[in-house]
């Protein structure tokens, strides 16, 4: 088994970082808060129908999305490696269910040799284990106000670090030897459906270069498992320190074109400002973040946490792709301050870190926050309602976790009334509520938060 402290896993792993400070100048050069507004988009598309400014409208297709592609169980950032049932899941269309005995990833194109993979051969190569840290890149969805409620609304909570294994992508690619005029690899998955009124399979695509960097791998196996059915069995690619969209499932063929190949999967997977722009800037490499595991005990309906006062250690983790962590912050004033937590190191070249804060809980009322910096400089995006990108993809607007501290949480049977929390879930029902507009927000800005 091969090593992610390998020299061609390293040398593949700086260069990422370096083409991820790259592209995060490129996404805020174009979408940032700083370049571009949900009131400029008005301007350019006023006509459009699919963004809404709700908070509480969220239609019958994404609730019917929400419910087949699951985000992650938050309290789960005090473990190291997520569990494969705990771990976010997209699927596009249907879950293929393809017999692992008999499959075959054809590798063709611009190649010397056409190679046919079986499972079988896959396994007997040289593998490599990694965590990986992936997100959804409509990561945050929810966090902009102006949202695409045509896709899965996702809070904060589309993500995983789960332990990977595979076999070297670019040993695979060697193998069968690149032509000259081969310049980008078209991944295709087994998952068919219609977008856009097209009949499709899932497909993105990758640079040969990037390709053949060194990180990505050809998977069979997730935390010493055989991969389920819906995280991609039996074969799939992961692309570490990508959004998820990259790490094609069930997949079907690798094909080597000599460029140029832009398919609905990478249109819809751009940083746009209106939906056929010009410069849209592709989703690659994923920005830095911190999630706190949210403390206390959950209301069943509103995910209100109740704290006993005392002293209370905030537990999350952190991450930034490629790149190393420079710190993580915390406030419990929802970001009006913040101060420093305690940073440990991350679990691999692309994987995340664990963070804690102790936090003095007294009696009141609390929106917790955290916040990521990395060793590039690179940092999360202030909460706003201005911000907008047309897919509503990559949000790093700070995680809030509305906190009541009680003592009376210690007592079993005792009762909590939680009522008017449950109540401003509904703008109708807000004014009974009688709850501040920022607890409000931090309770319902983000499902998935709590």
């Amino acid at each position: 088994m091969a090593s992610t402290g390998s020299p061609q896993f390293l040398a593949a792993a700086a260069k990422e970082a370096k083409l991820a400070v790259q592209h995060r100048k490129k996404v805020l050069a174009h979408v940032g808060a700083q370049a571009f507004s949900a009131e400029e988009h008005d301007k350019l598309e006023p006509e459009d129908w699919m963004h809404t400014t709700g908070r509480d409208n969220f239609t019958a297709a994404e609730v019917q999305v929400a419910k087949r592609c699951h985000g992650f169980h938050l309290e789960l950032l005090r473990l190291d490696c997520t569990p494969a049932a705990s771990h976010y899941e997209l699927i596009h269309y249907d879950v293929p269910v393809l017999d692992p005995a008999t499959h075959v990833v054809r590798l063709h194109g611009l190649v010397q040799q056409e190679l046919h993979l079986t499972l079988e051969d896959v396994r007997a190569r040289p593998s490599v284990t990694a965590p990986v840290l992936m997100a959804c890149a409509g990561t945050g969805r929810t966090l902009q106000k102006k949202r695409l409620w045509a896709h899965v609304p996702w809070g904060p909570d589309s993500i995983g670090c789960s332990r990977w294994t595979g076999c070297s992508l670019t040993d695979v690619l060697k193998e069968a030897g690149p032509l000259p005029a081969g310049a980008q690899v078209v991944f295709t998955g087994a998952d068919k459906g219609i977008e856009k009124g097209e009949v499709q399979y899932f497909q993105r695509s990758l640079s040969l270069e990037d390709a053949m960097r060194g990180h990505v791998l050809l998977c069979y196996q997730m935390n010493g498992q055989d991969l389920t059915p819906a995280h991609g069995a039996p074969l799939r690619i992961i692309v570490p320190g990508w959004y998820g969209m990259a790490s094609v499932k069930w997949l079907t063929s690798i094909e080597v074109t000599d460029g140029g190949w832009w398919g609905q999967q990478m249109d819809a997977y751009s940083f746009k400002r209106t939906a056929n722009d010009p410069e849209a800037v592709p989703l690659q490499q994923l920005p830095v973040r911190a999630l706190m595991a949210p403390p206390g005990c959950p209301e069943f309906v509103s995910r209100t946490r109740v704290v006993a006062p005392g002293m209370e250690r905030i537990q999350g983790r952190a991450w930034a792709g490629a790149v190393d962590l420079a710190r993580v912050e915390f406030s419990s004033d929802n970001g009006r301050t913040w101060q420093p937590a305690v940073l440990g190191e991350k679990n691999g070249p692309f994987g995340w870190a664990p963070w804690h804060f102790d936090w003095q809980a007294t009696e009141g009322t609390y929106v917790l926050c955290c916040r990521a910096f990395d060793v590039e400089g690179r940092s999360q995006e202030s909460a706003s309602d201005e911000a907008f990108n047309w897919g509503s993809f990559g949000s790093t607007q700070p995680q809030q976790v509305y906190v009541k501290v009680d003592k009376t949480i210690d007592s079993v049977g005792a009762h909590i009334d939680l009522t008017s929390e449950q109540k401003a879930a509904k703008v109708a029902l807000q004014a009974e509520a009688n709850l501040c507009q920022e607890y409000v927000d931090a309770l319902y800005r983000a499902p998935g938060s709590q």
